[in-house]
């Protein structure tokens, strides 16, 4: 549960999630969703009772957790001047991906998010659909076992949807748990 003052955004919330699951959440603006992903990121402690990734306390280890979760919010900052590779390269350092491994894990992250077409051209020259491609890309460079997608279709056109949903299959086959929100 989590409460804010007087409001309660979330009430005894119960959910699991799989290693090779997709699981939808769904709900109007306002529901909980993005409160229920910050607490599972270790972003924001819940008011009462306890959430877990994989086996393990959000509250506790908040670094565990970071590298345990990939987080992809419905608005993401990007750095339009950096190229993909250096956005992503960027994103490897901060997760401690060593030096060595980051090339060949940024080329492995953009062809899972079949993204890799982007890989020289400029954050800020890309589609909706293209940065949220990438933005899939920069969950997955620490190789987490959940990936949290915010809204990730929102605002992408009717092909990119297509993309999106066959690209959540194919992460949730790479035997990761994805949890996707949508309204």
């Amino acid at each position: 549960s989590k409460k804010y003052g007087e409001h309660t955004a979330l009430d005894s919330l119960s959910l699991t999630v799989h290693r090779g699951e997709v699981f939808g959440y769904i709900g109007p603006n306002g529901a909980g969703k993005t409160t229920t992903f910050r607490i599972l990121c270790g972003l924001l402690d819940p008011t009462s009772g306890k959430a877990f990734v994989a086996d393990k306390d959000v509250t506790g280890n908040k670094d565990l957790i970071k590298q345990l979760v990939g987080f992809l919010p419905d608005n993401f900052g990007v750095y339009p001047t950096l190229r993909v590779w250096e956005y992503l390269d960027f994103f490897c350092a901060a997760y401690s991906v060593p030096k060595k491994l980051r090339a060949e894990r940024i080329d492995r992250c953009l062809t899972i998010a079949n993204a890799m077409e982007f890989k020289d051209k400029f954050m800020g020259a890309l589609s909706r659909g293209m940065k949220q491609r990438v933005g899939i890309a920069k969950t997955l460079v620490h190789d987490p076992q959940l990936l949290i997608l915010d809204e990730p279709a929102a605002t992408i056109d009717p092909r990119a949807r297509i993309l999106m949903r066959d690209l959540l299959r194919d992460l949730a086959d790479l035997g990761k748990a994805v949890l996707v929100s949508s309204n």
